[in-house]
């Protein structure tokens, strides 16, 4: 075991169920937010625990994330999940999780480190804040990182107006663990799925 340490209405209640069967269609097709996972009052939920009831909400065509205080709460088949919060990091199983879905805050600017801990864990790092792409940490010859995962390796060229983006990971049985990315852009209110992007991790 690894201990931590540190859409509309008739979608409603069908979101968690509709990710959890496939989540590279659902995020392909359905802007996902988590930013509101990162705010005060939704980290004092999840604060010590290992484990977090993540919800997903219809605003307005579009989805966000929120936290529950317990599982008695949901409306929707339940999503326990792991959560990475800002500049921090999650232990997970490499093989047989208790949980199948590790979420993040805003994924625009960030990276996500994968490095070893112990046989049978991976200790999931975040970062954020990141203003262009760096050398991958993993390439170094000293490193402690297996893989990363950048916002930046997949969001160049000629860009018009603000992308924000979305990254969560899943396990499959009998398969690695896998990212997945979905950038965003439009107005608020507007926003549309631009693209996504999906590997597995490497450790």
């Amino acid at each position: 075991m690894c201990h931590a340490q540190g859409a509309n209405h008739v979608m409603a209640s069908r979101l968690n169920l509709l990710f959890q069967v496939s989540p590279r269609q659902f995020l392909e097709k359905t802007v996902l937010f988590t930013d509101g996972l990162a705010a005060p009052e939704s980290l004092a939920l999840m604060r010590n625990r290992i484990a977090h009831h993540i919800d997903l909400q219809p605003r307005n065509e579009r989805v966000r994330a929120q936290v529950l205080s317990g599982l008695h709460l949901y409306a929707d088949s339940p999503l326990t999940s792991y959560f990475v919060p800002p500049q921090g990091f999650a232990l997970i199983q490499k093989e047989n999780p208790p949980q199948r879905f590790v979420f993040f805050p805003e994924f625009s600017g960030s990276r996500i480190l994968i490095s070893p801990s112990g046989t049978e864990c991976l200790r999931v790092g975040y970062e954020s804040g990141l203003t262009g792409k760096l050398p991958a940490p993993e390439a170094r010859a000293d490193s402690p990182y297996t893989d990363s995962f950048s916002f930046w390796e997949h969001t160049t060229g000629h860009l018009v107006g603000k992308i924000r983006s979305t990254a969560i990971l899943f396990k499959e049985p009998t398969q690695p663990w896998t990212v997945i990315m979905q950038q965003i852009v439009g107005t608020p209110g507007l926003e549309v799925v631009r693209s996504v992007f999906s590997r597995p991790l490497r450790y």
